[in-house]
């Protein structure tokens, strides 16, 4: 039975249930996608055998069960599809600040990432977007991160 906690915060009171990861990636068969973010590309894979295309890779396909599957390097501009600011982070990120997370289109992929921009009130839907990675040194691990092009907040 899961314990729950009642944290009174700005407004209503908020029921809380503490968020743990209990699933490991399997990196083998998607090593090349973790090796691309530690030298800023994103990959996405097709399947050679129908043509379909996955974000996150996948390493076999789940339309016709291809086990053939080819590295497809994301571009590095995107399109704000939505975003929201994180208050209540998830486990190993409650030392940071809130952060704004948001999902940008490239055209066929939509991708989830950290948008960099100081205040969340001059983000728009619509606003273009670079795209590229950048390491945690805290947990020596490399996220998605967006930075607006037209505009500096």
């Amino acid at each position: 039975m899961t314990t729950r906690k009642y944290i009174k915060r700005e407004g209503p009171w908020v029921e809380s249930i503490p968020l743990i990861y209990r699933h490991k990636l399997p990196i083998s068969n998607v090593e090349q996608y973790w090796k691309g973010l530690e030298r800023g590309v994103i990959y996405a894979t097709r399947c050679t055998a129908c043509g379909s295309v996955y974000y996150p890779p996948q390493a076999y396909c789940p339309s016709c069960g291809g086990q053939n599957m080819e590295w497809i390097e994301l571009p590095k501009e995107g399109v704000v599809e939505t975003f929201t600011k994180i208050y209540a982070k998830p486990q190993g990120y409650e030392d940071f600040d809130p952060y704004i997370v948001a999902i940008v289109s490239t055209g066929e992929f939509k991708i989830m990432g950290w948008l960099k921009a100081r205040d969340e009130k001059c983000v728009k839907v619509g606003d273009r977007v670079s795209i590229r990675t950048e390491k945690i040194e805290k947990h020596n691990k490399y996220i998605i991160v967006f930075e607006l092009i037209d505009k500096i907040c």
